[in-house]
């Protein structure tokens, strides 16, 4: 792939130009996503962070609450007041192990799990927000763009990006 010859002044514009538009599609997505995901959330009497704790709690039984703020990637406090409207509502149950006294591990209560189905309660959530979007369009183009996520993705892992 041949490198345009420009001006290093030109370059840095045009870098600086698409990076701001690079910038604008992605909080055009978190946008998108939020609505949705508020929108899924609602159907079943639970906000969009609740919601999330309910989905990770299911996929990590008996994590902390520092664990779980690290995969939501919220502060602890944010969390935990989920955690404890969630507990008053009977669907996260708290347990402090016998081996340690000082951690309390965070579970989907037993009463909610049989009365609801969170795996389709998420699957509902994903065909909804994704799978409905590309439904109809042409596999070609579905996977140019998951090449070009992916691509992005690893330029910014890029360690050598610095």
């Amino acid at each position: 792939m041949a490198l345009k010859e420009d001006s290093p002044y030109q370059n840095d514009e045009l870098v600086s130009k698409q990076a701001d538009e690079i910038i604008e599609i992605f909080k055009s997505i978190k946008k998108t996503l939020s609505c949705k995901f508020e929108k899924n959330a609602k159907q079943y009497g639970f906000t969009a962070p609740q919601l999330g704790v309910i989905f990770h709690l299911h996929h990590m039984p008996s994590i902390t609450l520092n664990e779980l703020s690290e995969h939501m990637m919220l502060t602890k406090s944010t969390v935990s007041g989920i955690v404890d409207r969630l507990t008053k509502q009977g669907v996260v149950v708290r347990e402090i192990p016998k081996d340690n006294r000082r951690t309390v591990k965070l579970s989907i209560s037993e009463e909610f799990k049989k009365n609801n189905d969170i795996c389709n309660m998420k699957k509902t959530f994903i065909s909804d927000l994704i799978s409905n979007g590309i439904k109809n369009m042409d596999p070609m183009e579905v996977e140019k763009i998951i090449y070009g996520l992916k691509q992005f993705s690893l330029l910014l892992n890029d360690d050598n990006s610095k």
